[in-house]
């Protein structure tokens, strides 16, 4: 068995997770389900269904009803927004163990936002009725969505106030710090941003063009900020935390 370490818990990386045991491993490992029962964990999993996206494959679309939530177990997603203009704008690039599509769920309401594969992906995905009777059962896990949804609305609140004080650069540095809380991966001297990702998708993220995000991780890299590494992102020590 091959496991990844991450802030976020031990993800395992299995690429079929066919097997209840293993689901169940895969579920309780991950911080957002910690505190469930046993009995709570093999429900869930009985009741999810592994799912195959490719590369550009949409999970679901902005506006459409929602009914089910995911949870990655490998490769990475975008959250995005097509505005009236037809525009895109990505939100937030997620990877293994994270959660998505839970607002839908919740508000009963169509979804807010398109979620789509940025290469090949693995979900488990939940029904709503399966969710809410985890939900009913467990304070713990109603706390960690709590905490889930506040720390999404608190980057986008964030987000939106960068757009108008902050340069491209300090906008970049934000957006890296709070990926490194979510998901960054401990290395000697500092935190890998996890998952990767491209300049462009970085780009898309804080609202400007790959040439400025270039600019911007050259003048953090001169600043003692971050360290570029086999294409990973590192912010030294003391970076990830302010």
């Amino acid at each position: 068995m091959n496991w990844v370490d991450g802030r976020a818990g031990w993800v395992y990386n299995n690429p079929m997770l066919a097997g209840l045991a293993e689901r169940v491993e895969f579920l309780r490992s991950i911080s957002f389900f910690r505190g469930l029962s046993d009995d709570a964990l093999q429900h869930l999993a009985a009741e999810s269904h592994y799912r195959r996206f490719r590369p550009g494959e949409v999970i679901f679309y902005q506006a459409e009803p929602g009914c089910t939530c995911h949870i990655v177990v490998r490769g990475r997603v975008r959250v995005l927004v097509v505005g009236e203009d037809g525009r895109e704008l990505a939100v937030s690039i997620l990877g293994p163990g994270q959660i998505i599509g839970e607002m839908a769920l919740l508000e009963d309401l169509p979804r807010s936002a398109s979620v789509e594969a940025l290469e090949e992906t693995r979900t488990l995905e939940f029904q709503r009725d399966v969710l809410f009777q985890a939900l009913r059962t467990s304070p713990a896990l109603a706390l960690s969505l709590l905490r889930d949804l506040s720390a999404k609305l608190r980057v986008l609140t964030e987000e939106a106030e960068g757009l108008a004080l902050l340069t491209v650069a300090e906008r970049l540095l934000r957006r890296l710090q709070r990926m490194a809380e979510r998901s960054g991966v401990p290395v000697p001297g500092g935190v890998r941003v996890s998952p990767p990702m491209t300049q462009q998708e970085l780009a898309a993220l804080i609202g400007t063009s790959r040439e400025s995000v270039n600019r911007a991780l050259v003048r953090l890299r001169q600043q003692g900020k971050l360290r570029l590494e086999e294409g990973w992102i590192v912010l030294l020590d003391g970076m990830s935390d302010r």
